[in-house]
């Protein structure tokens, strides 16, 4: 007999005592391990049925009282035991009633005296029906367990779909079925850092939860999305009891929010969105708003509260603030003469001005980039290539990851600062480094017109320094060098390439073609088509 089936219950309803003990003793004989009950009418086992689960009745048709049939039809209206199986019991003459019986839906019946050659394969019949219906029973308890989890799940993501994007009418029709937030409201974004464990961020993002559905149900229905993604944040659609709950409300959750921050040392921004008088028309601007309203406690302590509504009064009160060319050079003559503290007070205002026009926070960062690029425009002449790269990527990795404008301007200074430093450790290679810069340069645009003076300022000296660096360096004059790498290019391309010289002599920077021939022939003795035909091979 299979496990699922042990133990089962079963009642014998006879009003003949020794019908009904003896059919009794032989399921117990077959059976020893079900439980067996008897009953002498049908209203007494109907009674029983309301206090066991009986899996199986053996039940004689007539009785006093409530005979079998009566009994059946109760015990299908009561439906008390779905899974309970009856069997009629009757003598010969009664077949008649019982193909009645089994219309009214009794799963067998037997015709005393009932032998065990009988009643063992019906037994058998019976347990692995049982069996069956215990196992699809499980199935389906399974099913519903999944999906009593799943569909929480699955309504949460509609629901967030619903605040931030277009939903599909068959989306809309389905959220509607779980969800109706029609009336006036807005939606609240809290958003908090992750602790340095992640059990101790379930209990403290279930404690927040906890504390808006507290906190605000007396003045609204709410609904409080946690998406996967967006780990750090909760969001809430709120709709309002009455036009005046909202004050209370959200000050009752202000308080709950600080004794949480309190007890678990932890800080929660907020931030709130435009009120909107129909949720389910506006709730896309109003999530947007929140998300905007969230992103601007960038410029606040943390732990604060920004609503969509103040931050629109701050934009509008915002001065308009630009940084100057001279600003920028003025940072750059700071830096490059190595002065660490003018320059870091220079970057300070700099940065401060910008966050006085309360730019989004990823500009705000942009700029901080910018000035720190500008300053690295002076430091690529003095630095390797190599620390040169790590400089850059440290600059655009750490100013992104800056949480709050007091930490992106501390993030700044230190990068500068970082920046001076390594030019004043690399100064001593300086001179050589640039010139060897200067002559990759001068290699790379021969084809241009290149003067003193214009190369002199691309690398940040005066024309006259620049002038004895270079020949220090070189041992020859700018002019010297220019010419003779001009040429030696030049020489280069008549003999390997079929160019015209007209084409050769604009390749390595000369418009006239007559100088250009008077200059080649004064460094190679003979024209320049006359070298192409003595010396090509």
């Amino acid at each position: 007999m299979p496990a699922a089936t042990s133990g089962l219950e079963v009642l014998i309803v006879d009003d003949e005592p020794k019908q009904r003990r003896g059919l009794a003793a032989l399921v117990r004989s077959l059976r020893p391990d079900y439980r067996v009950h008897e009953a002498k009418n049908g209203k007494e086992a109907l009674e029983m049925t309301q206090s066991k689960a009986l899996d199986i009745v053996f039940t004689d048709i007539q009785m006093p009282l409530m005979n079998g049939m009566e009994f059946l039809e109760s015990l299908n209206t009561i439906s008390l035991n779905r899974r309970t199986k009856v069997i009629f019991v009757s003598v010969f003459h009664e077949f008649g009633l019982a193909q009645q019986a089994l219309r009214l839906g009794a799963n067998d019946y037997l015709v005393k005296p009932v032998s065990t050659a009988h009643l063992e394969p019906l037994l058998e019949g019976l347990e692995q029906q049982i069996a069956k219906e215990i196992s699809r029973n499980s199935e389906a308890e399974q099913l519903s367990n999944q999906l009593a989890h799943t569909k929480p799940v699955y309504v949460e993501h509609l629901a967030y779909k619903w605040m931030t994007e277009e939903l599909q009418p068959s989306e809309q029709i389905e959220l509607r079925s779980h969800l109706s937030f029609t009336g006036f409201g807005t939606v609240l974004i809290a958003e908090t850092k992750s602790g340095t464990k992640k059990d101790s961020d379930r209990e403290w993002k279930s404690m927040l939860k906890r504390a808006i559905t507290q906190s605000l149900a007396p003045f609204a229905n709410t609904l409080v999305l946690s998406p996967e993604h967006e780990k750090e944040r909760l969001y809430t659609i709120i709709e309002w009891k009455d036009l005046d709950s909202s004050q209370i409300g959200l000050s009752r959750l202000r308080a709950s929010f600080a004794q949480l921050e309190n007890i678990y040392n932890r800080s929660v921004g907020v931030g709130i969105g435009l009120d909107a008088l129909n949720l389910e028309r506006d709730i896309r601007s109003c999530c947007e708003s929140a998300k905007s309203a969230l992103a601007h406690l960038y410029y606040s302590p943390e732990g604060m509260w920004v609503t969509a509504l103040e931050l629109d009064q701050l934009l509008r009160q915002a001065p308009v603030s630009t940084i100057a060319v001279k600003d920028t050079a003025a940072l750059e003559e700071i830096v490059t003469a190595g002065q660490l503290e003018q320059a870091c007070d220079a970057l300070r205002e700099m940065m401060e001005r910008i966050a006085s026009g309360y730019p989004t926070p990823f500009r705000m960062k942009c700029s901080a980039i910018q000035l720190l690029l500008t300053c690295m425009k002076r430091a690529e002449l003095v630095i390797g290539d190599d620390m040169h790269r790590q400089l850059a990527d440290r600059i655009d990795q750490e100013i992104m990851q800056a949480d709050t404008l007091r930490e992106t301007v501390v993030v700044a200074l230190r990068l500068l600062t970082d920046i001076m430093v390594q030019m004043k450790k690399d100064k001593s290679s300086r001179s050589e480094l640039i010139m060897q810069k200067c002559k990759e340069y001068l290699e790379d645009n021969l084809h241009e017109d290149l003067g003193l003076e214009t190369v002199a300022q691309r690398f940040y000296y005066n024309s006259s320094y620049f002038s004895i660096l270079f020949k220090n360096h070189f041992g020859q004059s700018f002019t010297d060098f220019l010419v003779k790498s001009r040429m030696q290019k030049a020489r280069s391309m008549l003999l390997q390439s079929d160019l015209k010289v007209s084409d050769i002599a604009k390749q390595v920077g000369y418009k006239d073609i007559k100088y250009f021939n008077k200059v080649f022939k004064k460094m190679y003795l003979y024209p320049p088509d006359e070298f192409r035909r003595m010396f090509s091979s």
